[in-house]
């Protein structure tokens, strides 16, 4: 009898512990600090989208997020910073799809997988890209500058902020798609490549709209075309490529936040919530703003599908515009 008792306790102890309910990883989480890797010094565009991000998540989720500042290597750095961390959920970095996809294509030899090593957390922001020529330029559409670059190949040229950069990699999709031939004329900044259009050294410029709003409207720049859904508030007037007949450009600069692979998927969907909440406040739209951004928000399922459509779309461009960073 006694036998027998001894045997049934421990076993009772084992049914009640398969009977509990089993807890979430999301549940504790967060327990410690979390980390935001950022790809840019204190102050850069970059960190700047990050640390309003940080602090909203800390007041939400009790804990501390500190930002890491890992600039250098075109991002190399802070993504094989976040692909040699744990899979837990406690470090994660914001990212363009340029560290996200373009990597990929624009390196032959990565410290990391693009596709293999980030998981996909939130989309966060789009940039919106402005194409704009000097004044002189006998265009006013899009239309107007393919016929222009079609009667003259070789001979029309546009600036770009250095070789792989957005500017360069869209415009050369530009020229994929409409088949003109003009000439890329790289610098080593967006603002040398600003004032070598405005000079007329170079005729075209595709930059961010906060870059070259201030010129397009005291008449230094005209806009022929913008890459967003819709037209820009700021620049009613300025058609977007859509409504041009140019399909494939809608908000094609966007940032992120990433895991690396593993982290736990109810843990992934939790961040993705507190980061929607975090971006989605009137505050943080009108500071996005003024970086000369737009709020984007979206479930992990559909960042995830986004990032692998542009990868279907922009390495073939890449590949086919011959681009390289090495």
């Amino acid at each position: 009898m006694l036998t027998r008792r001894r045997l049934a306790a421990p076993l009772l102890g084992l049914l009640a512990l398969a009977a509990a309910p089993v807890g979430h990883a999301a549940d504790a989480y967060p327990s410690k600090p979390i980390h935001v890797i950022v790809n840019g010094a204190p102050g850069s565009l970059p960190d700047l989208f990050a640390r309003p991000i940080a602090e909203k998540m800390r007041q939400s989720m009790g804990q501390a997020v500190v930002i890491d500042n890992r600039p250098g290597a075109g991002g190399l750095l802070a993504m094989t910073n976040l692909k040699n961390s744990a899979a837990d959920g406690y470090t994660l970095a914001i990212v363009t799809n340029a560290h996200a996809v373009w990597n990929q294509y624009l390196f032959n030899k990565l410290p990391y997988d693009p596709q293999a090593d980030l998981q996909a957390v939130a989309p966060v922001a789009v940039i919106p890209m402005v194409l704009t020529a000097n004044p002189g330029l006998p265009a006013n559409s899009l239309q107007d500058l393919v016929a222009l670059a079609k009667s003259k190949p070789g001979v029309l040229n546009y600036a770009s902020s250095s070789v792989g950069s957005p500017p360069h990699v869209l415009f050369e999709m530009f020229k994929l798609q409409t088949g003109a031939d003009i000439l890329h004329v790289p610098f080593k900044s967006g603002p040398d490549a600003l004032n070598s259009t405005i000079g007329d050294r170079t005729q075209l410029y595709l930059a961010g709209s906060a870059l070259v709003e201030p010129q397009i409207k005291d008449g230094r720049l005209k806009a022929l075309a913008i890459d967003t859904k819709d037209r820009l508030p700021s620049l009613p007037n300025v058609k977007t490529f859509d409504e041009q007949g140019f399909q494939g450009y809608e908000s094609t600069v966007w940032l992120g936040i990433v895991a690396q692979t593993g982290v736990p998927k109810d843990i992934v969907q939790k961040l993705n919530r507190e980061i929607t909440k975090a971006v989605q406040g009137d505050d943080m739209k009108k500071l996005y703003a003024s970086h000369g951004s737009i709020v984007y928000t979206s479930s992990v399922e559909d960042f995830a599908a986004r990032i692998k459509a542009d990868h279907a779309v922009w390495g073939p461009v890449i590949k086919k515009a011959n681009i390289s960073l090495d």
